[in-house]
């Protein structure tokens, strides 16, 4: 039997690859559902995701799982809205808004330019995000737009990502089918989770010895273990004695009967006058995240931050009075994702012993293709390993 441990994306996708070369494979998960940080709630009627999250459907290993079509998808709008003084500028998609590109508010139009040759541009090893960008000439659309756009992406400054990481994952937003399934993004980790044929939850793992694993539930001996957990608990079943930066978020979800805006556009701060990186009318892009006649706000912030300061400053994006805005819940996520700073190299191998391969986001990507990736290639050298 081959065991994975951890039911979220990486280890997911290390079963089902196991799977696929028809190896008998067992995922176990001290949650009482699949999917780790991809997951949902439903609170008196309200889909509440853990955290803020869209789902790239043009993400190489989405589109390798085929799953697009069970997913009941309902796509982003390819615009942001930038909050400047007290208008809100669209910019994006040139055929959704065709007049954003001539704007000044969101940068010169040479500094536009150069952000599409960006594109093309091969960062240096030991460079970060906004040292690239800026070198790049984006300037005032760096300030404006992308600084705080990236702030949503990566949970910290871009300051703090290697630019080689950034240039990947804002190629494949530009590139991006970007959305939600319609009844929360837990329901793509759950479609995952469908297809794997022997999965056990509420078992937690208290420690590996060698090829005997022994959890709250019994002790499993394994063929080989995908240890696919997050980065906290690989190192305390390893024994490692340092762990590397993982980012914290908080997600805020306000009810409203009035939305402030009819659309599911993200909204950006350009001038940075809080702690919100950004916030959509989320009940906008499915329906079903809110009860009829009811509207649901989702806000993300990444330094601490009380409410009131966070309704300061949403009075302010949306242009709207937010004293009658109603908080639902407020999700603290402490590892919201790891952080891969300037010069960072990946791991070329999953094997960390005879026994033991590493899958995770931690390793490949701050993203779910990253962790996706993660597990199927931890799965695949294992294959490798055994001749298969």
């Amino acid at each position: 039997m081959y065991l994975v441990i951890g039911a979220g994306l990486a280890g997911l996708n290390a079963a089902l690859t196991l799977q696929d070369a028809g190896m008998p494979v067992t995922v176990i998960d001290g949650s009482d559902r699949a999917g780790g940080r991809v997951a949902t709630d439903v609170i008196d009627g309200f889909v509440l995701d853990r955290g803020f999250q869209l789902i790239n459907l043009n993400y190489p290993e989405i589109k390798r799982l085929a799953v697009a079509d069970e997913l009941d998808f309902r796509i982003a709008p390819r615009t942001v809205g930038i909050s400047s003084g007290t208008q809100r500028i669209a910019i994006g998609d040139p055929r959704q808004a065709p007049l954003s590109v001539f704007s000044k508010k969101t940068g010169a139009l040479t500094e536009k330019a150069s952000f599409i040759r960006y594109l093309a541009t091969k960062p240096s090893p030991d460079e970060d995000v906004e040292t690239h960008l800026l070198r790049c000439g984006t300037g005032g659309l760096y300030k404006s737009v992308l600084r705080p756009f990236l702030q949503g992406v990566f949970l910290t400054e871009p300051s703090q990502v290697s630019a080689i990481i950034g240039r990947e994952l804002i190629g494949s937003f530009i590139s991006g089918k970007s959305g939600i399934p319609a009844d929360g993004v837990g329901v793509f980790s759950q479609t995952l989770a469908n297809r794997i044929l022997d999965l056990r939850l509420n078992t937690q793992v208290e420690e590996i010895r060698g090829n005997r694993v022994i959890t709250n539930q019994g002790e499993f001996v394994a063929t080989k273990i995908v240890l696919a957990t997050d980065l906290t608990t690989a190192a305390q079943l390893l024994g490692a004695n340092q762990v590397a930066p993982l980012i914290r978020a908080t997600t805020w979800y306000h009810v409203v009967e009035n939305a402030p805006e009819n659309k599911a556009e993200l909204i950006l701060d350009a001038e940075n006058r809080g702690p919100v990186v950004n916030s959509i009318v989320i009940s906008k892009l499915s329906e079903r995240y809110a009860p009829a006649g009811q509207n649901l706000i989702s806000s993300t912030t990444i330094a601490h931050a009380s409410e009131s300061e966070v309704r300061r400053h949403l009075a302010l994006m949306w242009g709207s009075s937010t004293e009658n805005w109603r908080l639902l819940a407020k999700y603290e996520i402490n590892s919201a994702l790891p952080l891969f700073e300037p010069g960072k190299v990946l791991p070329k191998s999953s094997k960390f012993n005879e026994m033991i391969y590493l899958a995770g986001d931690y390793r490949s990507g701050p993203s779910q293709n990253g962790a996706l990736a993660s597990g199927r290639l931890a799965a695949k050298e294992l294959l490798f390993d055994q001749g298969l």
